[in-house]
């Protein structure tokens, strides 16, 4: 009777063995899941800090050119001289 005590306790012992491994196993796994989620967070945040800015720049950017009014002539307007001379003749 006593090997039959000593095989389920070896049994249960490597049980646990087993399980211990798999928690360290799932715990090493949330670490880096944690660590996956930190990283998005902070992109996401450092995403949304760029977009405020660039929507800030672009505000003020409009309002310049608002005020402005008809100052600044548009690109699209100027009409280039001899735009057709630097083609090279084969």
């Amino acid at each position: 009777m006593c090997s039959s005590v000593q095989k389920a306790l070896f049994e249960e012992e490597d049980r646990v063995k087993k399980l211990q491994q798999k928690v360290a196993a799932l715990e090493k796994r949330n670490k880096q899941l944690r660590d996956r989620v930190k990283k998005v967070k902070r992109s996401l945040r450092q995403a949304r800090k760029n977009s405020r800015h660039m929507e800030l720049v672009n505000r003020k950017l409009s309002e310049k050119l608002s005020s402005a009014g008809g100052q600044i002539p548009y690109i699209n307007s100027l009409k280039q001289e001899n735009s057709h001379g630097t083609y090279l003749k084969v």
